[in-house]
């Protein structure tokens, strides 16, 4: 089946006639190689413009000489372009499976035109050709990726690109990770507060954070802490691709407490501060003792500071 062709865009033709009047008694003459044309005519105060469109088949694909002649009485005026027809359609692009599971060996593939160049974007590079493929074991990161295909055609010196772009769906169960859902909040109690756990998966798959199986923790709502809230939730992500859970604890912290925490703190710090003190009292005591010695036993004492060297 031989390929279809676009409609050439035809050059728009416009022919000034300032010295030949009446305008509108000029003949036109329009052809694209050997077809004759049936040009639509446009009449201005001192000019006409003349315009066609022609249906080519694959046969006629090359270069082409479009003429068009003006006559007006005896006079005649003609001028000459080239015309290129040329057949490209956008690329192919092919998934063997646009929805798969986890795990699914996937081929990517571009096809386009026999003399044009494709590129397939996100892949590793392969020489040029009208053709590209490779293949990959389809993960959850890849659900949603796009393989974008460009396609690239010399045309009478000139580039012209065409693009064809495909998304791949990886299908896979539950995920609940610690980056996503965290494992513990501590909260002061009368603090306003969002408890935050998200869940992963294609489908997206519900999830309840349950305590004692009937207590639900407002995942994604702004709450004040009571001690209510405080306890271990039972995190339970489901789809159809199967079930995750996770344990979640909340500690509720008492004004009394964060006292207590702050009274603790100062005494570690003030204790730190002493212990440091007493030793370095304590340092000082055994320098000065040893020195004394020294002395009274006649031994001469060395300088703190070297000598300057000769």
């Amino acid at each position: 089946m031989a390929p279809s062709c676009p409609q050439p865009a035809l050059p728009t033709l416009l022919v000034l006639l300032q010295a030949l009047l009446p305008v509108s008694e000029a003949q036109v003459y329009l052809a694209l190689g050997d077809q004759k044309l049936n040009p639509t005519i446009t009449y201005g105060i001192n000019s006409l413009s003349a315009k066609a469109s022609v249906k080519v088949t694959a046969e006629e694909e090359g270069t082409q000489r479009l003429l068009c002649s003006v006559m007006l009485g005896t006079q005649t005026q003609e001028t000459r372009q080239t015309v290129t027809i040329y057949s490209f359609p956008a690329p192919n692009m092919i998934l063997t499976e646009p929805e798969v599971s986890e795990g699914t060996e996937v081929t990517v593939k571009c096809e386009a035109h026999s003399t044009a160049k494709v590129t397939l974007n996100g892949v590793p590079a392969q020489p040029p050709g009208p053709r590209a493929e490779f293949l990959l074991k389809a993960t959850p990161e890849d659900n949603g990726r796009s393989f974008s295909c460009s396609a690239t055609l010399e045309v009478a010196g000139q580039l012209v690109h065409k693009n064809q772009t495909r998304e791949l769906r990886v299908l896979y169960g539950p995920r609940l990770d610690e980056k996503d859902c965290p494992g513990n909040w501590t909260w002061p109690e009368n603090s306003q507060q969002t408890p935050m756990c998200q869940a992963w998966g294609n489908p997206l798959p519900q999830l309840k954070c349950l305590k004692d199986g009937t207590f639900p923790l407002p995942i994604g709502k702004s709450v004040t802490v009571t001690r209510d809230l405080e306890g271990t939730y039972l995190c339970q992500a489901r789809s159809t691709r199967g079930e995750v859970t996770r344990e979640v604890t909340v500690n509720v912290l008492s004004p009394q407490y964060e006292m207590v925490i702050i009274i603790v703190v100062a005494a570690a710090v003030i204790l730190g501060i002493a212990g440091v003190a007493t030793y370095l009292y304590n340092r000082q005591r055994k320098i000065r003792k040893y020195r004394l010695q020294q002395a009274q036993n006649g031994i001469p004492m060395k300088p703190n500071t070297q000598a300057t060297p000769p």
